[in-house]
Parts: C-alpha cells; structure tokens; sequence
C-alpha cells in the first residue's frame, strides 16, 4: 500500500523543479520581439490653431502586416475634417504615414496608437499575412513656442 502512495505524493523538490522549467518555457515581457515602432510628428499651421499630425508606423519583421492607426485627443483637440482610422498594409521592413488635421490650444495632449490587425482584403491576396498579437502607443503634448 505504501507504493502506490509514494507515486502520488509530491515532494517540495518536484514542485520547484516544476515552477522553474513553467518560468523557463513562458516568454516575458522583455522577450517580445518589436514588430513595430511608431512617431507621433506634430506640425503648426501658420500662427493658427491648426495642426498637421503624422503618424508614422515602421514594420521591424520580413513579413506583410495589417495595421491599424488611430489618433486620440484630449478634450479641447478638434478634429474638423474627421478623426479617421485608419487600416493599411505595411510591407516589411518599411514604413507608412498616417495624417490628420486638428485644431487646438498649445498644450493639448495627442495620443497615437498602432495595432497590428488581422483584415481580410486589405494587403494584396498574392502575399502572406503575418498577424501577431502587437500593439505600441506614443503620447505627445502639443507644445507650441512664441
């Protein structure tokens, strides 16, 4: 009777030698490969309120992606013409320039966003998609000097 109970019985070595191999195999976050990187790029039109932001997302990985750029703003931020989002097909190594226009004061806050999607009919249907799980965010405060 005493057999049976032994090869059920877990001892303190097997339970560390377990969480040391789980801790071994699971990727952290500093493991993660950089997909893609991105820049937030304000510009002042003239002397006025308005804004050109361009977003730039740079695919780091030999494989078309499907990524999907958006712009936030704080709450004195106007987006006349629209604040668009935006889907595109990123080739790889290379990078894409989204815009947007916007009006607001001289501190607002802009936060632009990048994700790598998985959309149908977006890329060409000649080439193979690659669609990790990858988000980047970059916050910018306008800051304009007189």
């Amino acid at each position: 009777m005493r057999a049976p109970q032994l090869l059920f019985k877990t001892s303190t070595a097997a339970l560390l030698l377990g969480l040391f191999l789980t801790l071994r195999t699971v990727p952290t976050q500093g493991q993660t490969q950089n997909v893609i990187s991105i820049t937030l790029r304000v510009e002042r039109v003239g002397n006025s309120d308005d804004y050109i932001v361009t977003l730039t997302v740079t695919s780091h990985v030999p494989v078309y992606l499907v990524v999907k750029a958006t712009l936030e703003g704080s709450d004195d931020v106007t987006f006349p013409y629209g604040n668009f989002v935006y889907t595109a097909c990123l080739c790889p190594n290379c990078s894409k320039n989204f815009f947007w226009d916007i009006q607001g004061p001289a501190n607002g806050i802009l936060i632009g966003k990048a994700e790598v999607v998985s959309e149908e009919n977006i890329c060409p249907s000649d080439v193979e998609i690659s669609t990790p799980v990858y988000k980047v965010c970059s916050k910018r405060e306008i800051v304009v000097t007189l």
